[in-house]
């Protein structure tokens, strides 16, 4: 069971899935109740991006490119269907997860992004997860560059798996931040080398 719970748990938390339409008072009060009542809240360390902040806020308002650019992303390993309106279907084969997740908002230095979905094995798990991106322009050696802090906030539909999450977080909760922190790697990568050979400008 604890192999399912961690299989659930990685995809979500380092590829989002969708929530269904809300009106935008009730994305928000949704999007804060994930947060004050998450099962896992992950808290990452500041990650230095050496890009400009058109070139970070462009993938952060099209995440398909971010596969579409990153050679570390095996083919097949994450799909995602742009549906409009910040709103993606996503699928990960190996992991038997689906759902949808979308940029439910976007301030100056600020996403977020919230989603839904299921992860299919003998047993069946959901849950609702919250992705915070926070953002500020800083100056090193090498010139300007964005300092990325995000936060994840993953709360399941059922409260038993909930309980049992909490009762197992200390085996899990290392082996989640060393993967998602592979996969913000990844996307530091994608946005730097887009930035350098400006390759989204083509888009």
């Amino acid at each position: 069971m604890f192999r399912f719970l961690y299989i659930f748990l990685i995809g979500f938390c380092c590829f989002l899935s969708f929530v269904s339409c809300y009106a935008e008072s009730d994305v928000k009060n949704h999007v804060q109740e994930v947060i004050n009542s998450s099962t896992i809240t992950r808290v990452q360390k500041p990650l230095i991006v050496h890009s400009d902040r058109k070139t970070l806020e462009y993938f952060i308002e099209h995440v398909e490119e971010i596969i579409k650019h990153g050679r570390d992303f095996k083919k097949g390993e994450l799909l995602l269907e742009p549906k409009g309106n910040g709103r993606y279907g996503i699928q990960i084969p190996s992991k038997n997860i689906t759902g949808e997740f979308a940029l439910m908002e976007q301030t100056l230095d600020k996403a977020t992004y919230m989603g839904q979905g299921n992860a299919r094995s003998f047993l069946s798990f959901s849950g609702t997860i919250v992705l915070q991106v926070n953002y500020t322009t800083e100056h090193d050696e090498k010139g300007n560059y964005e300092d990325v802090r995000t936060a994840v906030y993953l709360k399941f539909d059922n409260a038993f798996f909930a309980i049992l999450t909490r009762a197992v977080s200390p085996i899990l909760i290392p082996k989640l931040d060393k993967l998602i922190a592979q996969f913000s790697n990844k996307t530091k990568n994608v946005i730097e080398s887009a930035y350098t050979n400006k390759e989204w400008t083509q888009r």
